[in-house]
């Protein structure tokens, strides 16, 4: 378990890396109002580390959990993709509070609230999208190599 923990932090700093990259590019250059800076820019970056983040779930940090096949890779993204939404909706809720009671600047009012929304993302992601599978289904994937 502090394995798997130590790699999904890694997995966080990484995501976090990218989705702040993409959050301050977005809310320096391209966003301007506090809608599309405060709402829809964080909305993107977060998506844009999604991905990164279920790529690197499912080849590192759960790979024993899954099929290594495409059409195992593909069904895992939505429901990952979906479950991931309740922490977006924690990291959104928190932000905008961090915003409104500091006045912090919206990168930091995001890493705040990352890391809050990181913890649900990891109990999420270890007991619905990469669940231990059931002995049965081992020994079936033994036999068929």
């Amino acid at each position: 378990m502090l394995v798997k923990l130590t790699k999904f932090t890694i997995r966080g700093i990484v995501g976090t890396i990218i989705d702040t990259i993409v959050l301050l590019a977005l809310s320096t250059y391209l966003f301007h109002s506090y809608f599309t800076i405060y709402i829809l820019a964080p909305l993107i970056s977060f998506e844009v580390s999604i991905l990164i983040a279920y790529i690197i779930c499912y080849f590192w940090i759960w790979n024993h959990r899954v099929h290594n096949n495409k059409w195992d890779f593909f069904r895992r993204i939505p429901v990952y993709n979906a479950t991931v939404w309740i922490s977006f909706v924690v990291k959104m809720i928190l932000l905008i509070s961090i915003e409104r009671i500091f006045h912090f600047h919206v990168v930091i009012c995001n890493l705040l609230a990352l890391s809050v929304s990181g913890i649900i993302n990891y109990f999420i992601s270890e007991k619905i999208v990469f669940k231990e599978k059931p002995m049965s289904e081992m020994i079936k994937n033994e036999w068929e190599l």
